[in-house]
């Protein structure tokens, strides 16, 4: 499994590095209201939005995260809860 993720990354390495190589030119983007950036390699804008992409992603993978560890907890607490109760009706018809 390291054989085969470390050739992925070599090749997802090897890709990006061409990628850089050809797309050097500068380029400003332009906003609304006549708004515009600072003139920067178009590999940099790629690689800037990949990032943020991937930051942006991780910080909503985090929060669902939590929010499904919040309902396995009440889950938990709901399936203690109801064999509590199964217990007790166990217990009250074999009297």
């Amino acid at each position: 499994m390291g054989i085969l993720r470390g050739i992925i990354f070599i090749l997802i390495l090897a890709a990006s590095i061409g990628f850089a190589v050809h797309n050097d030119q500068a380029v400003s983007l332009r906003y609304y209201f006549g708004l515009e950036s600072l003139p920067l390699p178009l590999f940099l804008w790629a690689f800037l939005f990949f990032f943020v992409g991937l930051i942006l992603s991780s910080i909503v993978a985090f929060f669902s995260r939590i929010g499904m560890q919040a309902r396995i907890r009440q889950l938990k607490k709901n399936i203690v809860d109801l064999e509590k109760r199964r217990n007790e009706l166990k217990s009250t018809l074999s009297m």
